[in-house]
């Protein structure tokens, strides 16, 4: 009887650390096993910090795993040491970011369209991705009292910056989460001459302390570009004054009894409406259940 115990107790403890060690050992296999997938985009924020964003990943059964510790090396048009970029290794997302370095000032300026290539050990594991090189340009003007943002791209050609025509961007106002629309459109597209013009139609938008603004515009993934950031303040904006509660004031983006009066009027009214029907329903029922009787 002890000898059956004590079997029944190891079995559950073997069974307990298999429970424990299967997920690991699953994601070991998914992680390897996977289609490695790596990703590479270039940004560059305001014409002047450029960097490169690296994203390595699995593919397996529709789910993405990502692949962390894992070490590559990056190099600019070919693999040699004049042309290292750098060596990173991803963090816990599978990501890595790393800046171009200023003495590859020169290689870069020689040419307008430049190769990224990522070396992983000894093995070349992407050497398709490139851009060509960019400026972004942004303004505003006020015209017959309409304010307006213009931003205007333009692209290199052996040295020369000419119109970069139909680029999609998103031009607007820089919030915490996102890109606020500065005119009716998500996005706008560059005329012939690389001209972007948005009306400016968020009135009263609240500001710092100043009544200032963030306009920014945004390049986002494109397959010539990359992605490319220029921001500019605009004093456009309702001043915030220092230690006034942002929430207290009657609009859309307030607590719940800060609501505006028009949309607590017409909540309560389509309560009211449904609750009076309820009754009136409830009445009819009773006074049908009355008559039959």
């Amino acid at each position: 009887m002890k000898k059956a115990k004590k079997t029944i107790r190891y079995s559950l403890l073997l069974v307990l650390v298999i429970s424990i060690l299967m997920p690991n050992i699953v994601d070991a296999q998914d992680a390897s096993d996977g289609t490695p997938i790596l990703k590479l985009q270039y940004f560059n924020i305001n014409n002047s910090v450029q960097y490169l964003l690296l994203e390595s990943s699995t593919k397996k059964n529709k789910v993405f795993l990502a692949q962390k510790n894992i070490s590559y090396k990056v190099y600019l048009d070919s693999v040699s040491s004049g042309n290292f970029i750098s060596e990173v290794k991803t963090n816990e997302s599978g990501k890595a970011k790393m800046f171009i370095p200023p003495n590859l000032k020169s290689i870069w300026d020689k040419s307008s369209t430049h190769l990224f290539i990522v070396m992983k050990g000894d093995e070349q594991v992407s050497s398709d991705y490139s851009i060509t090189k960019a400026r972004l340009e942004i303004d505003t003007a006020t015209i017959d009292d309409i304010k307006n943002i213009s931003v205007k791209i333009f692209k290199d050609d052996n040295g020369k910056l000419i119109a970069a025509p139909d680029i999609e961007m998103k031009v607007g106002i820089k919030r915490l989460v996102g890109i606020l629309s500065g005119g009716d459109e998500e996005t706008y597209t560059s005329d012939s001459t690389g001209l972007v013009t948005v009306p400016f139609t968020k009135i009263n938008m609240p500001g710092d302390s100043l009544g200032n603004l963030i306009l920014i515009a945004k390049i986002e993934d494109n397959e010539i570009l990359g992605n490319i950031i220029v921001e500019k303040k605009a004093s456009w904006g309702v001043p915030t004054v220092a230690g006034e509660d942002f929430f207290s004031k009657r609009e859309l983006w307030s607590t719940r009894f800060r609501s505006p009066y028009w949309l607590l009027f017409m909540a309560y009214a389509i309560i009211i409406g449904v609750y009076s029907t309820l009754i009136y329903l409830i009445l009819q029922l009773i006074k049908t259940i009355k008559i039959g009787k």
